[in-house]
């Protein structure tokens, strides 16, 4: 049963030097809106899919690139389309410099009631070395807004462990986030993936990251002032007030069936995985020819649906069962020695330096 939605919108107005997301630096409207129809034509390709959704994502590049009218078209039509659940999570992603009060009313009024806004910092110089061209005040301006259109899950976004950041610059960023009135905070560590502007900088020596001791104590920082300010850490990278966790992410935590819209968006369906093409006009051209764009295959069999429970599950706080990786009890017991796992109530959890080495203790387990 597909029981969520991710719809893929490329479209951004730069690239971001840190993104290794698919996405392509176009503003044309009716490119958006040629874009917005091919999504709608890809999923009558799944209508015969048993769908039960309790959740949709607009993700990016950057959808409040997007018309908001035209966002709320394609809401409006997947609606008459497939079975959606009373009260569904419905998430957009919102960079600071696009939206304000006219057109989050106008998504309101569509059924959109989750922003997700790509603030990062609050420190202009954070901002300047993420390469993000919005304001502070730009951030300030587009909470009041969405909260004044009367969505009131807001999610913020904060990236750490920027060169020059100090962990009382952290402080003044926490501070900030927790004065305003969301129920959703994002933390994630600044990463130079390969082939990025700064993958290449961090490659060439002209762009240094914090060490490891420096990004542990920065993690701690955050979890423990959100936590002292009523943010419950869910997952490794994301705190929510009681009742806010984002559906859609947990979906993917917990190895839901979705359903990915529009280039290079995933999915998970009846045991297998597929991606779409990277390519928008490829991508156009398969869908208008009435076929599924899903170029790239991947059969998982029971056992790599076990690893991959326990590679997601030691994301989340409430950690694995014990008994999947009972096999691995001398390792268990070598991590709980050192500090980077606890076993509670038969399941086995990360502590916050077990975090740091997630993908080292996964590979170990599976």
């Amino acid at each position: 049963m597909l029981r969520g939605i991710y719809i893929h919108i490329p479209f951004c107005s730069e690239k971001c030097p840190y993104c290794d997301f698919v996405s392509i630096v176009e503003e044309n409207s009716d490119i958006h809106k040629e874009y917005i129809n091919s999504i709608l034509k890809e999923i009558d390709l799944y209508i015969e899919e048993d769908f039960s959704v309790k959740s949709i994502y607009f993700g990016g590049g950057t959808p409040s690139l997007l018309k908001p009218d035209l966002i709320a078209f394609l809401v409006e039509n997947i609606f008459k389309k497939v079975r959606i659940n009373n009260r569904p999570e419905i998430t957009v992603e919102v960079n600071p410099e696009n939206y304000r009060f006219a057109d989050f009313k106008i998504l309101k009024e569509a059924g959109i009631n989750r922003i997700s806004i790509g603030s990062q910092s609050f420190l202009e110089k954070n901002l300047k070395a993420l390469g993000r061209k919005h304001s502070p005040e730009d951030v300030l301006k587009t909470v009041d807004s969405a909260f004044k259109a009367g969505i009131e899950n807001i999610n913020l976004d904060m990236i750490y462990g920027i060169t020059g950041q100090s962990l009382s610059d952290l402080e003044k960023d926490l501070k900030a986030y927790i004065s305003l009135p969301v129920k959703h905070i994002s933390a994630y560590m600044l990463t130079a993936y390969e082939n990025t502007p700064l993958g290449i900088e961090v490659e060439k020596g002209r762009y240094l990251l914090p060490e490891d001791s420096i990004i542990l104590d920065m993690f701690k920082m955050i979890d423990e002032y959100l936590e002292q300010n009523g943010f419950c850490r869910y997952e490794i990278s994301n705190w929510a007030q009681k009742g806010y966790q984002c559906r859609h992410n947990l979906l993917y935590w917990e190895g839901e069936q979705f359903l990915g819209l529009g280039v290079s968006a995933w999915s998970y369906l009846n045991g297998v995985r597929f991606g779409n093409t990277n390519n928008l006009r490829l991508y156009s051209k398969i869908v208008n020819e009435g076929k599924k764009p899903a170029v790239f295959f991947e059969k998982i069999t029971p056992e790599e649906r076990r690893k991959e429970s326990i590679f997601l599950g030691l994301r989340l706080s409430k950690g694995i069962d014990l008994d999947i990786v009972k096999d691995k009890m001398p390792f268990i017991e070598q991590i709980v020695n050192e500090g980077l796992a606890q076993v509670k109530d038969g399941r086995l959890i990360l502590t916050e330096e077990g975090i740091l080495v997630s993908n080292y203790i996964s590979s170990m387990l599976i």
